[in-house]
């Protein structure tokens, strides 16, 4: 059995090459949109080439570089490249707008910049005087790159720039090096530059490695890349960790339920990670689906559902494993080994329906300014009520406790952030004498696992002196068949002290259709249907918790690429 390679300096090119070394012909990254796929032995060498091509065009150790795109094997390439060659990596969100990437770009000062061919416009055709990349790359892959504008060269032309220099010495590369900034989503408002040195992300790999070891074979795991790489938490966990235990990536060809269905079949995905939203929408597929089968099918699943249900009371939780086996096949999911979920709170329901359904979800926990894995439920014993415990090397503390030992979380590692870029202020607010507060607040029960009751800044303290968490209300409002999404705040009362309970939603007006077929509902008999399941969520929580006023809107609340809710763009009423 193959094992993990070790390393002495904890650098990202380090990581590779003893990769490399180790795995050698085995497959590295595959991509299914346009087939192609590389080996580890054969990825180390087109990453030697490009980091040699950067320096032929006088790249300098710690130059900041952009990368810009879709999940794809060319973006991997490029970061690695620029590490290889001692730049600083900048990741860029997609999903940002023109003006956004014009902006943090011109932050970071970046000199050379990678681009998908749809974002070369954004970065070329600037308003006058606005600072551009001096160099920039095209991430098509060559099967695809028909012609390269004026000013952008391919990663074809990079190569051969470094085939020049076949013999050029590589930098060293110091594990306190900085690997990369990456500018936060903007939750709460402005991005702040996050920057990771080498180790505090190869700590982390290490780390996630130990937490799940025994459930992880080295060499031969098969992930699927869904979430997006600029995002820490797929860079680390769904990039940098695969690479460290010799799995195979596969890129995904859409986040369409049918498209990921396929990819995981076909790519014999062993282990993907994923946001909330992802499973929830995978979990109500799958139950449709089951309410759409012929009656003998479903009287089928439904008995075989309440020997699951029994076999929980009985203290048998993985009798779903072997019943749903059939069912699994048939849905696409039948190699999956576990999923991972980070990025928001994961809803109960999603966990426990999945675990009976004979499918390991764990969730976890982190930030980008923990390179981001803080914590994760461990594979033998989970409890996705909570985060789980934390990773080797994470030391937790709970900031000025409450009653009920409710407090603000805060983390101690090696893979906590060098700081905010430019921004030592910031940074001081978070970080004292390396502990990290995170902004979250929780609690640490008994056996050591880590509980998040909600962000301390989107607290609701209602008139009684009582604390209303936001998030928890809003997972019961989700679950309902008729509300897509919702957000709870806190109106001030009027003439008094306290905030009551408030909500706005947005009805899915695709279930509504589904159970209203060949009519179209007023907007008068939808605020009906919604007011009848806040009804039903109220009757289930506190009555200090209970939603007080709605207001319905009609398109999707704005997210960040991890489908967090930003929250200080909505005017609420």
């Amino acid at each position: 059995m193959l094992k993990a390679p070790a390393l002495a300096r904890n650098t990202i090119p380090e990581l590779l090459m003893q990769a490399g070394a180790t795995y050698g012909d085995r497959p590295a990254h595959s991509a299914l949109d346009i087939p192609r796929s590389i080996t580890f032995r054969e990825l180390v060498d087109d990453v030697k080439l490009l980091a040699r091509g950067l320096m032929a065009l006088g790249l300098r150790q710690g130059d900041r570089v952009v990368i810009l795109g879709k999940n794809s094997p060319e973006w991997g390439r490029a970061y690695l490249a620029v590490s290889m060659a001692g730049g600083v990596n900048v990741p860029v969100d997609s999903l940002l707008s023109e003006n956004e990437i014009r902006q943090l770009v011109a932050g970071a000062g970046a000199r050379f910049a990678f681009a998908d061919p749809r974002f070369i416009d954004v970065l070329q055709d600037c308003p006058r005087g606005f600072p551009l990349p001096e160099f920039m790359f095209s991430l098509a892959p060559a099967v695809a790159l028909d012609e390269v504008r004026e000013g952008v060269m391919s990663l074809e032309y990079l190569r051969e720039a470094g085939d020049d220099v076949a013999d050029a010495a590589l930098p060293s590369v110091e594990s306190s090096d900085l690997a990369a900034i990456i500018f936060t989503s903007g939750t709460t408002g402005s991005p702040k530059g996050v920057m990771l040195t080498h180790s505090n992300l190869v700590s982390d790999v290490l780390a996630c490695d130990r937490a799940i070891a025994g459930y992880l074979v080295i060499g031969e795991e098969r992930f699927l890349s869904v979430l997006p790489m600029n995002h820490t938490f797929e860079f680390t966990a769904g990039f940098l960790l695969p690479i460290y235990t010799g799995s195979h990536v596969t890129y995904a060809r859409s986040l369409r339920s049918k498209y990921l269905m396929e990819d995981i079949r076909s790519s014999g995905t062993t282990i993907m990670l994923g946001v909330p939203l992802l499973f929830q929408k995978m979990v109500e597929g799958i139950f449709r689906a089951v309410e759409k089968a012929p009656a003998v099918r479903r009287h089928a699943f439904n008995t075989m559902m309440k020997l699951v249900k029994f076999g929980e009371k009985a203290g048998k939780k993985d009798m779903g494993r072997l019943l749903f086996r059939s069912l699994r096949e048939k849905a696409g999911l039948g190699s999956i080994k576990f999923f991972i979920s980070g990025g928001a709170a994961l809803p109960m329901f999603v966990s426990r329906e999945l675990n009976r359904l004979g499918i390991m979800i764990l969730q976890g926990y982190g930030l980008t300014e923990a390179s981001p894995v803080l914590t994760i439920n461990p594979p033998d014993a989970p409890r996705n009520e909570t985060i789980g415990r934390p990773l080797p090397g994470v030391q937790v503390r709970v900031l000025d406790p409450d009653s009920q030992g409710i407090g603000e979380l805060s983390f101690k590692g090696p893979m906590v952030m060098k700081g905010y870029y430019n921004d030592q202020e910031a940074t001081s607010q978070v970080i004292d004498d390396g502990w990290l507060a995170t902004g979250d607040l929780g609690f640490v029960d008994d056996e050591g696992y880590v509980h998040v009751c909600g962000r301390s800044k989107n607290l609701i303290v209602t008139a009684a002196g009582k604390n209303v968490y936001p998030e928890e209300i809003e997972a019961e409002l989700n679950r309902r068949p008729f509300i897509l999404e919702s957000m709870i705040y806190g109106r001030p009362r009027s003439g008094t002290a306290g905030e009551e309970v408030c909500a706005v939603i947005v009805p899915d007006y695709e279930v509504i259709g589904e159970y209203h077929p060949g009519r179209t509902l007023a907007d008068s008999e939808v605020e009906d249907l919604i007011s009848q399941e806040v009804k039903v969520v109220n009757s289930v929580i506190a009555p200090y918790k209970r939603v007080k006023k709605i207001h319905l809107i009609n398109e999707e609340l704005p997210k960040t690429s991890t489908r967090k809710i930003k929250r200080h763009l909505i005017k609420a009423p």
